[in-house]
């Protein structure tokens, strides 16, 4: 699999993080510099899913809104906006961008409050194709979230020997969560996991911090448990290198005897985690 056939992304824990799934026409999470990154490709965007109301998360919402006005494009598609039921931030900044825009908009803005297990219908694809919301740990006392796309596709039934639809996880993105769980529907294509220390630093001076997220370790330890076909790592702290987080990464990989490709999303980059036995 080759990521950046589907995804544009940027993800460094604390400054941005968003990942467009190209396919679907998602885009996940709404950081700083969205739509400058993206440029035309916002007026592509159908769905805006927000894991929670961290600045590094939504702080490009606004402006991506605005672009997607004013740019020279196509503004008459309708954008929908899904988010945590109950997260304040989010909500403060729903009310800016409402009285900001307040009769300028010349497409329909649509914000849902959602909660885990709800289902969003992706209607306008050619297969049918839904994004499911999960809980995950990360705010306390704040519902946070992590979002999965089911796909229904046609797939052989080795017990009865007939073809049959399914649904079938082709995207998973944890947010800024941990303790995620996908769906039972098999092995996920695509698995975006928050992996912001290493394991190394819990216990430090970022315990405090370090106990909302996961680890490149633990992350990639859940990517084999779940045995997912691809894991990107996102949302990696910068006081990292490229060189430790990848030696890291490998040697996390060799100890958990995960067998999917291994990807580390770092500022607008997806980088392959090459791992060989005789490394």
């Amino acid at each position: 699999m080759d990521p950046s056939k589907l995804l544009v992304s940027f993800s460094l824990a604390l400054y941005s993080q968003w990942f467009y799934h190209k396919p679907t026409r998602c885009l996940f999470d709404a950081g700083e510099c969205v739509a400058t990154a993206l440029g035309k490709r916002v007026f592509g965007i159908r769905r805006v899913f927000l894991s929670h109301g961290h600045e590094d998360h939504i702080s490009g919402l606004a402006n991506l809104v605005n672009v997607r006005n004013l740019a020279a494009g196509s503004s008459d598609k309708p954008l929908h906006v899904y988010y945590p039921f109950g997260d304040p931030w989010i909500e403060a900044l729903l009310e800016y961008i409402k009285a900001k825009q307040s009769g300028l908009l010349r497409y329909a803005l649509y914000a849902e409050p959602i909660r885990p297990g709800d289902q969003i219908l992706l209607d306008d694809l050619k297969r049918p194709t839904r994004v499911t919301a999960f809980e995950t740990a990360h705010v306390p006392g704040r519902l946070c979230l992590g979002f999965e796309i089911e796909q229904e596709k046609t797939l052989l039934d080795l017990h009865i020997g007939h073809r049959m639809r399914v649904p079938v996880p082709v995207f998973f993105y944890s947010g800024d969560g941990y303790q995620a769980f996908h769906s039972p529907y098999g092995r996920v294509e695509l698995a975006i996991h928050e992996a912001t220390f290493l394991q190394r630093d819990v216990g430090t001076s970022a315990r405090h911090i370090a106990q909302r997220h996961s680890t490149v370790e633990t992350a990639i330890q859940w990517a084999t448990r779940e045995d997912v076909k691809c894991l990107i790592l996102c949302h990696i702290s910068d006081r990292y290198s490229k060189e430790e987080l990848l030696e890291a990464a490998r040697a996390a990989i060799h100890e958990s005897k995960f067998r999917g490709e291994a990807y580390a999303a770092i500022r607008d980059a997806i980088i392959p985690i090459a791992y060989k036995e005789n490394s």
